[in-house]
């Protein structure tokens, strides 16, 4: 499929609705017709006073063609006010938000100007719902296989071939004609008795619209709706009143798409460039390493140790079932039979998600998740590519860390899709730029990256030496044929895609296994550049709603800001874990390399606070970035990013353990508020088309039960870890108490 933004409007062969709202009655035959051939169910409806007649409310899964009813004040008009009846619908974007969107293309846009919907590619991830800026796709929330819906713009009646003859006898090219023009149009338009409705060509509908206008001055305002909005649309509207009267959103002359296309279309030779940069760095780090201890050893002065630097890895003596472990058991019980109630109910009626809120706390759950997640790619990263051996020790506990909860934010992901048993079409679809198919492809790599990192303790546990061994030999292999694979995916580029096999080939075999020696350097550069990748492209899912997000956290350089912000949000992270582990089992706190990560988290947080707040002054954000609710929510979220940079700022104060603790908490904190106001708190969210009864959003029983459970599994699972398994650090002076 190709991009229509990748080319020129074809005007003369796109079919397009012109919509005049001077000449509409209001009888809604367009919208009964609709319902008829589109054989969808009545629903329950009920008269809003404020709606007028009106009814239903807003577009939904039942009814995708509504006339919205307006009255405006009118001087000319004797009784002081006029009334408009606006038709609702689709309006079949040239380069749709929704088609961009789709990680799976089951929404694509027809070369004659139809954006139809296929429920069999359909994986009921709901981005469309939020990515059009119209608000027109539904769900059928009712359905235990939530699908979308919204108006086809009648394509399978133009789609009909015109028939050859009648009664035997060959049709006329004037019966012909007659045909077309009254069977293969629209339904809506075939009902309309009142010239409201009128179908063509693109480039005869602009045509006759500019006539109108220019034979009744006077009528109309000068602005055909459509023409030019999010890159223009194949439904069009003449109006006698400004459009944001009659609710019409501002949503400016830019195609949404747009708005990714350039992140997206980056990302493969980023990969490339990212994987090559690690590279060269690591190997630039070893060498500097290995001259500083040869010259060492030729001043017959032994490098000293890194301070606190383990001598191995151990298991945590002590019971596991503790009746902390009991409590995080029981919850882990209560999350499974939210699970399986999400199933057997179906998700609307197991969620309080709608088609205002098709996105909730499930989705901010994981990109909280996968931000404090950041620390097990970060680490690697510290201690492989950096060769900080001083934090060598947490690397284990980081890797494990993320291992877990990435695993959880798939089972997330399982819950929260509508139609999962579809998820197959990831794997044999390509659209364009979707940021949903970038991310679910790298996250998905990215776990068996990080499972390939865990496997070594498995072996050692085990004492399994040849399977040591051939992960010694095999990782590179597998790390070029993953990424290799991923840039193709993403660019349908087989010439990237052979790069990044030569690219990370070459860093494999760089460091590969040499003299009885080896470091996982491919594994933490992939983890690294993989990371990268999807902490960025989460950004890039809401590329597509400016005009949604709040405009203190909506940027064009979103992508940017994500992945600077999951580094000190994943440093917090492993600071807190380690401090847990040192207060629940009385193991002594080395703050040497404790104060070490406080000041890599200082100069991450800082980093990320720059980029933010410079962003939006080159924006011109401050204006009103302080009032209002939204303007507390960033008040508080700048609060919990600058107080601990204050506080992390001195190495006097990173050394003390209290400190270090509160400045992780607030960093955490901050970076999970962060998340929680772009998706839940800090939209302006009005609902389905025409934004006139939008529901409200309060996270159900099932959902957060589902929730706090997998992060009580994650608890309860780390804790068995380190009982089980070599994943704590070792010193020669030991450390680790006797608790049970």
């Amino acid at each position: 499929m190709t991009a229509i933004s990748d080319t020129a409007i074809d005007n003369a062969s796109i079919k397009s609705t012109l919509i005049d709202i001077t000449n509409c009655i209001g009888c809604r035959a367009c919208q009964v017709a609709c319902k008829e051939w589109n054989e969808r169910d009545g629903e329950k409806t009920e008269l809003l006073p404020e709606l007028g007649y009106q009814n239903p409310a807003v577009l939904s899964a039942k009814t995708l063609t509504l006339i919205s009813f307006h009255e405006n004040a009118d001087e000319k008009s004797t009784a002081g006010f006029r009334q408009d009846h606006v038709m609702r619908r689709c309006l079949h974007c040239i380069d749709p938000a929704c088609v961009s969107a789709c990680p799976t293309t089951a929404l694509d846009r027809r070369v004659d100007g139809p954006t139809l919907f296929d429920p069999s590619k359909c994986i009921g991830c709901r981005y469309c719902v939020w990515a059009c800026p119209w608000d027109v796709p539904t769900a059928d929330w009712d359905s235990h296989t939530p699908q979308i819906h919204k108006c086809t713009h009648c394509a399978d009646r133009h789609d009909q071939p015109a028939p050859l003859s009648r009664n035997a006898q060959p049709l006329t090219d004037v019966e012909t004609k007659s045909f077309v023009d009254s069977i293969l149009t629209p339904a809506c338009v075939k009902a309309c008795p009142a010239d409201a409705l009128k179908y063509g060509t693109r480039e005869q509908m602009l045509t006759e619209a500019k006539r109108r206008m220019s034979n009744r001055p006077g009528r109309y305002i000068d602005h055909i709706y459509g023409e030019k909005e999010a890159g223009g649309t194949s439904v069009m509207y003449l109006s006698a009143v400004p459009f944001e009267k009659l609710g019409f959103p501002k949503v400016g002359d830019k195609a949404y798409p747009l708005y990714t296309k350039l992140a997206l279309k980056a990302v493969a030779p980023a990969v490339l460039a990212l994987g090559a940069l690690l590279g060269f760095t690591s190997g630039f780090f070893q060498r500097r390493r290995k001259v500083a201890l040869e010259q060492a050893a030729a001043a017959g002065k032994p490098a000293a140790p890194a301070p606190d630097q383990p001598i191995g890895f151990e298991r945590l003596p002590g019971r596991m079932m503790t009746p902390f472990n009991w409590l995080m058991l029981a919850v882990m019980v209560v999350g499974a039979l939210c699970f399986v109630a999400r199933f057997v109910q179906g998700l609307g009626p197991s969620t309080n998600l709608s088609d205002t809120w098709p996105w909730g706390l499930w989705i901010a759950f994981d990109l909280v998740w996968i931000a404090s997640a950041a620390g097990a790619f970060a680490g690697a990263a510290l201690i492989y590519v950096f060769q900080r051996k001083d934090l060598y020790g947490m690397g284990r506990g980081a890797v494990f860390m993320g291992l877990l909860s990435y695993t959880f934010v798939t089972v997330t992901l399982v819950a929260d899709l509508g139609r999962p048993w579809n998820v197959y079409n990831l794997l044999i679809q390509s659209p364009d730029h979707s940021a949903m198919f970038e991310v679910s492809w790298c996250v998905g790599l990215y776990v068996s990256v990080l499972l390939f990192e865990f496997l070594p303790v498995l072996f050692e546990q085990r004492k399994w030496t040849a399977a040591m061994d051939a992960w010694k030999k095999w990782s590179g292999v597998y790390v070029a044929l993953a990424v290799s694979g991923f840039v193709w995916m993403l660019s349908r580029n087989y010439v990237l895609a052979v790069l990044g096999a030569v690219v990370f080939g070459a860093v494999a075999y760089r460091f590969r296994a040499r003299y009885g020696k080896f470091e996982p350097v491919i594994l933490a550069i992939a983890a690294g550049t993989l990371s990268t990748m999807h902490q960025s492209s989460l950004g890039s899912l809401f590329l597509l709603m400016p005009t949604m997000v709040g405009s203190q956290w909506w940027s064009p350089v979103m992508p940017v800001s994500f992945f600077l912000s999951s580094i000190p949000a994943g440093t917090a992270l492993i600071v807190l874990a380690v401090m847990w582990i040192h207060t629940g089992w009385g193991r002594k706190l080395r703050m040497v390399p404790m104060a070490s990560l406080g000041q890599i988290t200082f100069w991450s947080l800082l980093a990320y606070m720059v980029f933010r707040l410079g962003d939006l002054a080159i924006r011109g954000g401050f204006d009103g970035a302080f009032a209002g609710r939204n303007g507390t929510l960033f008040t508080i979220e700048l609060l919990a990013g600058l107080v601990p940079l204050v506080m992390l700022s001195r190495a006097a104060w990173r050394g003390r353990a209290g400190m270090l603790c509160i400045a992780a908490l607030l960093t955490l904190g901050g970076i999970i508020l962060n998340r929680v106001n772009v998706v839940i708190l800090a939209g302006k969210v009005n609902g389905p088309m025409p934004w006139t009864a939008p529901s409200g959003y309060t996270p159900s029983f099932v959902e957060w039960g589902l929730s706090i459970g997998l992060l009580a599994a994650t608890v309860f699972l780390f804790g068995a870890g380190v009982r089980y398994l070599p994943l704590l650090p070792k010193y020669a002076d030991g450390g680790a108490s006797a608790r049970s």
